[in-house]
């Protein structure tokens, strides 16, 4: 019985090793196949012909000449219209809807203001962001696979309940069980630090990176670890909640969790925004007081990157916090590279040196380890929750980042984040 399992998994470890070579060439010979894969033709053969007729890959012509002086081969391409994935972000800012092709490439993105403290509310507003998104994309509804949901607040893996969003008014929310209701697909929910961690190691700063350590000043302050290129959940799927470790020496203010002097409460988007409200009331000058727009961590960002004094200190003192933080990561984890994200991290830097110099402070041995910022942006979460909608229904590819280091056909083609080449994928509005 055990052998009969073992031949199935095998078999799916092939295909998945088929199918990424295919969908991360343009096209492709079975004979090239069986070369860059360490397969056997009559393997290869076999699979190929079970993803065209499933509609996966298409056949679309011979290639130019025969390097053998036979017949030309028949070329194979993966085909991008086969399949399409839904990622949704819940985020204090508000809701968003991709529609993603076969690939994971965002066609369309559909968005509109969160609905706080009204979860059911926020799962009908769904409907008519994702007609949206499907009509942008040209994308029918009944090509849709599975959906990934990646949510501003810790989420418990075994149930898909968002357990709390202080910053959405949520509590106990059962968002697996919602969304699945809502659209009848397979759906996997994770925090949204823990999706931008996947899309950052996938195509983002940390691609190729084993251990790292994704890191978000938003309206809070949040964390998705990666060890040994997975994620890392912890007991119940709560890893990585930074933003609610004290780092003030003083009681401090009360943060959204209900305590005093947490990371969240002197480094995230709201401290710096009420931090640039008491400069503007002050004497200093600075031209956050003539800025045409909301004193919040984007102005400050951009005035510190125009070099005013003001926004530069008030950047600094969050480097030394978000320092402090980082280097309890460091102490505990010891990752190879952290990546900032957030509106202060593209202040450049004038954020990353006051950082860097905390970390050197506060971390036990912080030589070697990187800190960079995201290249991803604020598209990281809907990124990483499409990615996670991919996996969901892909069981091959997370058996192969079990088994790969002992399977000998998956030798060679394994990136160090233990999958095969994932992060060769390829996002449209990067």
């Amino acid at each position: 019985m055990q052998r009969k399992v073992d031949n199935r998994g095998m078999r799916e470890i092939n295909r998945a090793i088929v199918l990424d070579i295919i969908r991360h060439s343009e096209q492709i010979s079975r004979a090239e196949l069986a070369n860059r894969s360490a397969l056997t033709k009559p393997t290869v053969s076999a699979i190929v012909d079970d993803l065209m007729r499933d509609g996966t890959v298409r056949e679309v012509g011979f290639a130019e000449t025969a390097s053998n002086g036979g017949r030309p081969a028949r070329l194979l391409e993966f085909n991008g219209q086969s399949a399409a994935y839904l990622g949704i972000h819940f985020s204090a800012r508000g809701t968003a809807v991709a529609v993603a092709d076969a690939r994971g490439v965002i066609r369309a993105i559909a968005e509109g203001p969160s609905i706080k403290g009204a979860p059911m509310k926020s799962m009908e507003a769904l409907e008519p962001f994702l007609e949206e998104a499907l009509t942008s994309a040209n994308v029918p509804r009944s090509r849709l696979q599975s959906v990934g949901v990646s949510v501003h607040g810790p989420v418990e893996q075994s149930t898909g309940v968002c357990v709390v969003s202080p910053n959405l008014g949520w509590h106990d929310v059962p968002l697996r069980d919602m969304v699945k209701e809502a659209f009848g697909l397979p759906v996997v929910v994770h925090n949204e630090a823990h999706a931008a961690a996947v899309a950052e190691g996938r195509v983002g700063a940390a691609a190729g990176v084993a251990s790292f350590v994704w890191l978000y000043s938003g309206t809070g302050i949040g964390s998705g670890v990666v060890i040994d290129g997975k994620l890392f959940f912890g007991f119940r799927g709560f890893a990585g909640e930074i933003g609610h470790c004290p780092v003030t020496e003083d009681a401090g203010r009360v943060c959204a969790c209900g305590r005093r002097g947490c990371l969240e409460t002197v480094a995230s988007g709201m401290a710096i925004a009420r931090a640039a409200k008491q400069a503007v009331a002050g004497t200093e000058p600075t031209v956050l007081r003539a800025a045409r727009r909301p004193l919040d961590a984007a102005a400050v960002t951009a005035a510190a990157r125009e070099g005013d004094k003001v926004a530069r200190r008030i950047l600094s003192e969050v480097g030394e916090h978000l320092g402090k933080g980082i280097s309890y990561l460091l102490n505990i984890l010891d990752p190879e590279m952290i990546v900032v994200a957030g509106d202060p991290a593209s202040a450049g830097e004038a954020l990353f040196e006051p950082l860097r110099a905390s970390v050197d402070r506060h971390a036990l041995q912080p030589r070697g380890v990187r800190i960079v910022p995201s290249i991803l942006g604020a598209r990281a979460e809907i990124i990483g929750a499409v990615l996670l909608a991919m996996d969901h229904v892909r069981g091959g590819v997370r058996t192969v980042s079990f088994v790969s280091a002992t399977h000998p056909t998956a030798e060679g083609r394994v990136g160090r984040d233990g999958r095969l080449d994932s992060r060769l994928a390829v996002i449209a509005d990067r």
